[in-house]
């Protein structure tokens, strides 16, 4: 579905997720943030403002800085505090690993009263699971435990989300252990998607509608916010590393402008989003968390 971004935002409050790199110190065997050796604005401060300022000037409301991994991002905290200072609500997505390593520690204590929400992956209650999908070196489960205490340690206010990747190694597994020991705030369950181009090889690992269906029913109980391949499909805002939008027609082969270099309107044209899809899938929530003014 083709839309322009100015109809949208006149009725829908919008999120972008940027994929700010592609680097990243795991090896996801689904992984589907490859963007072909995109340059990375977020190597440049100011450079990389000039999206986020395009973006809220535009009417988008709220910004996921992900990746890759986003804490190897040197300049990730200072865009944070920049966007929440621009009135945008903040997010980033992680896999975890450096909040419990001291990068990720003065990450928080410096740049955590910016952040509304920190996202992370965690797809298994069981090391070897993780480390099957190539998530982590034996000790996933451990750090994201520890990650989530660290979080509520030193910025209450911050919304915790455990994001959850479904395959054909856990679609069977309960969840209900470590679901309950995290508590987190919102926990968000995807059914892999296989993207031609980007994660074709890890088609194996690909799993049924009726199995996705199987893992959502399990865990009822504890409210998982669900989307298979369908409601995913058309229903995210995604920027590259050079500030461009993409689809899954896209990803592989971009050659759209960057918000680097042209207003929103003409990085958008064209762009596969459904913004009823969007909301649909539950995209809008309580995405401002009260921190520290700024």
């Amino acid at each position: 579905m083709n839309t322009s971004p100015l109809s949208i935002f006149e009725t829908t409050p919008l999120a972008v997720n940027w994929h700010m790199l592609e680097r990243c110190n795991y090896r996801c065997r689904f992984c589907f943030a490859k963007f072909r050796g995109a340059p990375e604005l977020c190597r440049d401060i100011e450079k990389s403002k000039i999206p986020i300022s395009k973006l809220r000037e535009s009417g988008i409301e709220k910004i996921n800085f992900t990746g890759g991994e986003p804490l190897l991002c040197e300049n990730l905290g200072e865009l944070i505090k920049y966007a929440k200072e621009l009135g945008m609500a903040t997010s980033i997505v992680t896999n975890g690993y450096y909040l419990v390593e001291d990068l990720g520690k003065e990450f928080l204590k410096e740049y955590g009263r910016y952040l509304d929400w920190i996202g992370i992956s965690l797809d298994s209650g069981k090391e070897e699971v993780e480390v099957a999908l190539g998530r982590g070196y034996g000790d996933h489960v451990k750090r994201v435990q520890e990650a989530v205490k660290i979080i509520r340690k030193l910025h209450p206010h911050i919304g915790v989300k455990i994001n959850t990747v479904v395959t054909k190694l856990n679609w069977q597994e309960d969840m209900h252990d470590i679901i309950r020991e995290l508590s987190p705030d919102r926990w968000k369950v995807f059914q892999l998607k296989i993207v031609q181009g980007i994660n074709e090889e890890s088609i194996e690992l690909a799993i049924t509608e009726k199995e996705f269906q199987s893992f959502v029913e399990r865990h009822s109980d504890l409210k998982p916010v669900a989307e298979d391949n369908e409601l995913m499909t058309g229903s995210y805002l995604m920027m590259d590393p050079y500030g461009r939008f993409y689809d899954e027609n896209t990803q592989a082969n971009n050659h759209r402008p960057s918000l680097l270099e042209v207003e929103l309107n003409e990085a958008f044209d064209g762009l596969r989003f459904d913004a009823s899809k969007f909301v649909l899938r539950g995209g809008i929530y309580n995405w401002r968390r009260g921190g520290n003014e700024v």
